[in-house]
């Protein structure tokens, strides 16, 4: 029996603004602190450059999707699309006696990644998560890929189809129970993938579908985004960014679904005009959720037309011009939401907070060692930015602190790459830097052919 938790119904209010122009007035200096009580700012230390592979050594990155630090041993992983690997940088210099240095590319014929078709429903590799020794990583069309890094970086562990017809996109990793939670988003309807994982070889096991649509409880109509899996409940929970929609792509009501590790959909979290998509586990069970759309403070339960207009539309190939603004007919009010599943609270009622000022994007992380989130936003009305969130274990708990600018996007070229945009974001605890995949442009240092760009507030 599926059990749907309607919760509170988050909508625009006009109290909002008052607490946008709070946070925003700050914005004539962007990159800045928005009070002195703040811990210092955020700011560039230097850009890791991605130059092609050894086959293809002028490759240039434009499309690239999930990014990943393991804490176990400080490795960064991207999913690098355009070179048809992952990339693998050594945050604290235990592998290569250099912090923040490329220590090389997990791909080649052996892996066989699909790379930038010019579609991201076909392309690969996409999602990336670790729990050493194991690395998997999914790929286009339908698959997933482990890698044992305890006996190699060259050979998968395995690999396995999870028999949709697009690709395999983000996925989630239970270290305890042994368990991968991967999400076809591009497939009609987008499912999930519950896979065994034996935890001494890494290989991939049986598996079991999890459907997202009507007759399965879950009428997800604009695909299917983040897993995670959060252990104080035990429970996998997924972005639906849009349930019982009208095909526009463009409805007020979106959520997370409740998953536990048999594979049953025990339930629905409604979170209004946001459309969830990015989604990471916080301190005391907290869930963020980052809402890839914003709304105008005109919208309303009945009518879709409020959901502002993204810098690059979708399904367009070839995208608008480089920074084209985010359009709204009303007043943009662009939010996160910070959720708790646990026990008597559920994600209703005070369990679900928003936290106004950043919206529009796509992959968000929470950072232990410094107790933020960090949440990309290409598609925000100020501009692309990544958003900085304190955590519930700060003072002030739950609120945005900064907005650092990134770069706008870059339309896609038919037959050459596909559309680049900032929308990938991971930290390290160990030294609380924060990595944040460019598309190849010339305006950074290194970044002629794409690059990760390093910030700190040391």
């Amino acid at each position: 029996m599926i059990i749907k938790v309607r919760g509170l119904c988050i909508a625009p209010k006009r109290y909002w603004r008052l607490a946008l122009l709070a946070v925003t007035a700050p914005l004539l200096l962007l990159g800045s602190a928005a009070s002195a009580a703040n811990p210092p700012a955020l700011r560039l230390l230097y850009t890791i450059a991605i130059n092609g592979t050894a086959a293809k050594p002028n490759t240039q990155m434009f499309s690239f999707d999930i990014s990943w630090v393991d804490p176990t041993n400080g490795l960064y992983f991207l999913g690098d699309r355009s070179n048809a690997a992952i990339d693998v940088i050594d945050t604290t210099g235990a592998f290569t006696g250099t912090p923040d240095t490329l220590f090389g590319q997990i791909g080649g014929a052996a892996f066989g990644f699909a790379g930038d078709t010019g579609s991201t429903a076909t392309s690969g590799p996409n999602g990336v998560t670790s729990s050493f020794p194991c690395i998997f990583a999914t790929d286009g069309p339908s698959r997933v890929v482990s890698i044992n890094a305890s006996v190699s970086y060259t050979t998968p562990a395995s690999s396995l189809n999870t028999g949709g017809t697009k690709r395999a996109d983000e996925l989630a990793y239970d270290p305890t129970d042994g368990l991968l939670l991967v999400i076809n988003n591009a497939d009609t309807p987008p499912f999930g993938t519950l896979i065994t994982v034996n935890k001494s070889t890494c290989a991939l096991g049986s598996t079991k579908k999890i459907i997202f649509d009507a007759a399965h409880g879950a009428n997800a109509t604009n695909g299917a985004e983040q897993p995670v899996w959060e252990p104080k409940t035990g429970k996998f929970y997924v972005s639906i960014p849009e349930f019982d929609g009208d095909g526009s792509g463009a409805f007020f009501k979106g959520g997370i679904a409740q998953i536990n590790t048999s594979g049953v959909l025990e339930g629905l979290y409604q979170i209004n005009y946001c459309q969830p998509a990015g989604l990471t586990v916080g301190p005391n069970g907290d869930l963020l959720v980052g809402c890839n759309s914003v709304f105008d403070n005109n919208a309303n339960q009945v009518d879709t037309a409020h959901k502002c207009t993204a810098v690059i539309p979708s399904p367009s190939p070839t995208g608008a011009p480089a920074g084209a603004p985010v359009t709204c007919k009303g007043i943009a009010e662009p939010q996160t939401v910070i959720c708790n599943p646990g026990p008597g609270r559920g994600c209703t009622g005070n369990a679900l907070v928003s936290v106004p000022g950043v919206g529009g994007g796509d992959e968000i992380w929470f950072n232990s060692g410094d107790g933020n989130y960090y949440i990309t936003a290409g598609n925000d009305p100020v501009g692309p930015v990544f958003g900085v969130v304190t955590s519930g274990t700060s003072t002030p708990a739950n609120t945005l602190t900064q907005l650092v600018p990134t770069l706008p996007p870059v339309p896609a070229v038919a037959g050459v790459h596909g559309a680049g945009t900032v929308h990938s974001i991971a930290a390290s605890a160990a030294n609380n830097h924060v990595y944040v995949p460019l598309p190849a442009n010339t305006l950074y240092n290194n970044c002629t052919k794409g690059c990760v760009a390093v910030f700190s507030a040391q």
